[in-house]
């Protein structure tokens, strides 16, 4: 159950698609229903292609990021990781859609979004990055070569019933630590949650003893 090479997917596949669509109909589109001259309408169609191809063409990762917010670095491993992320989620995307053993594949599915909720904080905030590393780098390759090497279980002529059973098993437990890793992007924010918690209790408790309600430092300036 190798994990096997990771290829990230072509993101202007599609874009390119549907632009040469675009401008292959302007072409006769504009000759045959508009009277356009052929000399005309070949540039046209061309230049609709070009303006087509720019418009749907994927946003690169981190392209409005400002430059000064976040180092070089952690841009360049959060997109290293992101990249290689969403290869191995068309990789379980697809070993789910080929299992038959129903609670496992839900399972799967259920990793899927929480790994793709992941990726787009990430790509909102690298710096995010550091607290979901190892659910991206360790537990969501290791979710794909169990689905794939249950689908190939599955496929044995004398399926061995131990053996399904403790991968499909395994793929339940990794359900809840996908959870588990997931929520931790937002350790900041309740880490900062604590504190006004604290805060807000230390304040009610000097108001009910008859001092000023709210500490001197977090008084707002006349």
């Amino acid at each position: 159950m190798s994990a096997g090479p990771r290829f990230p997917a072509d993101p202007g596949g599609r874009a390119s698609l549907w632009a040469g669509l675009a401008g292959g109909l302007f072409a006769p589109l504009a000759t045959f229903g508009f009277g356009l001259p052929l000399w005309a309408s070949l540039p046209g169609a061309a230049l609709v292609f070009l303006g087509a191809r720019m418009a749907l063409a994927p946003r690169a990762l981190f392209d409005g990021l400002d430059p000064g917010s976040v180092d070089a670095a952690t841009v360049a491993l959060a997109r290293d990781v992101i990249v290689a992320a969403r290869a191995d989620l068309d990789r379980l995307r697809a070993a789910a859609l080929g299992l038959r053993t129903r609670e496992a594949a839900r399972h799967l599915e259920h990793l899927h979004g929480i790994v793709r909720g992941v990726l787009e904080r990430v790509e909102g905030d690298p710096r995010r990055m550091s607290r979901v590393r190892r659910l991206l780098t360790y537990y969501l390759p290791a979710a794909v070569r169990l689905g794939e090497g249950l689908r190939v279980l599955e496929a044995a002529h004398r399926p061995d019933a131990a053996r399904l059973a403790a991968v499909g098993a395994m793929i339940a437990r990794l359900d809840t630590v996908f959870a588990r890793h997931a929520d931790r992007i937002d350790g900041v924010a309740v880490e900062g949650l604590d504190v006004e918690l604290t805060l807000l209790a230390d304040a009610l408790r000097a108001e009910e003893a008859g001092a000023p309600a709210v500490p001197a430092d977090r008084e707002a300036a006349p």
